[in-house]
């Protein structure tokens, strides 16, 4: 079939339904001997050569990608990985992974589902799943979804920060404060900023899990005695240790990245006063790729 003569419109066709690359494209119709149905499914199939090929290899690279609703109240948060960074700061990488964390903020009942469930997904006229084995495909690494969170203040508003690089994320759900507040905005992503400099593990201590309370206590009281510390002092030292890691890991008492001198709930504080209402922290995610 190498002396079929393939048209350029052709070509741009299938380039233009696929996505895949000129050369790509005018090689598939080569082979599937003008065929264009032929040929997505000759590129098709060389999409999931590629990825069964790929398989074993790490893609520890990619990207974070945020998108909110208008309304300010649902966000979706999506990491898509590469096996390198060149391909991370690819357009059609990205633009994948911009689709996807807009089709997750439209999914309704995306709580509790998996990777798997999102790729069952419809992107466009293909499924989540074979859209991205196609994308692997043409751009000849191995791809990966690998984690995804839809967050939904209802009557709230969810802030969000990404870093410059795009390899860091996260949502910050309050309640208490709309988009029509002026304060939500810059509060928003100060709590944003917050979160993703400083890494919690709760928005406030009384959350924390009471096994891994118990276990850092249990720690605290081997330190306090392996330092040679009285035994009659012993569960008072490791007592004032876990409240100092409490308040290290709970956003709420964190201080404030922007002015250490300030905790994090005086912003919710000031921002209450501003409203004339409660303002709280409801809930909080954090991708950072690879991690």
């Amino acid at each position: 079939m190498a002396d079929v003569a393939i048209s350029a419109a052709l070509v741009s066709q299938l380039r233009a339904e696929t996505g895949a690359g000129m050369m790509d494209c005018k090689q598939a119709l080569v082979e599937s001997g003008g065929d264009k149905d032929k040929a997505v499914e000759y590129l098709r199939k060389k999409g999931k050569a590629a990825a069964e090929k790929r398989a074993d290899r790490a893609a520890n690279e990619g990207v974070v990608a945020i998108v909110r609703s208008e309304d300010g109240q649902t966000a979706a948060m999506v990491e898509v990985n590469s096996e390198t960074d060149f391909v991370a700061k690819n357009d059609d990488f990205r633009k994948f992974a911009d689709e996807l964390a807009k089709l997750v903020l439209g999914w309704g009942d995306a709580a509790g589902k998996s990777v798997d469930d999102l790729k069952q997904r419809t992107l466009g006229a293909r499924t989540v799943g074979d859209s991205l084995t196609d994308l692997i495909g043409k751009i000849g690494e191995k791809l990966e979804i690998r984690r995804f969170a839809r967050m939904q203040s209802a009557g709230g508003f969810v802030g969000y920060y990404v870093h410059g690089d795009n390899k860091l994320g996260t949502l910050v759900g309050l309640q208490g404060i709309t988009s029509q507040h002026a304060e939500a905005g810059p509060l928003g992503k100060d709590l944003a900023m917050q979160v993703a400099a400083s890494s919690p593990l709760v928005v406030r201590r009384e959350q924390v899990d009471a096994a891994k309370l118990d276990a850092e206590r249990a720690i605290e009281i081997a330190r306090a005695r392996e330092e040679g510390k009285p035994e009659a002092a012993v569960a008072k030292i490791a007592e004032g240790r876990i409240n100092k890691w409490l308040a290290e890991v709970a956003l709420l008492e964190q201080p404030f990245v922007k002015d250490p001198k300030v905790a994090v709930k005086s912003l919710l504080e000031g921002a209450s006063k501003a409203v004339g209402g409660a303002v709280d922290v409801q809930s909080f995610e954090r991708f950072r790729v690879g991690s």
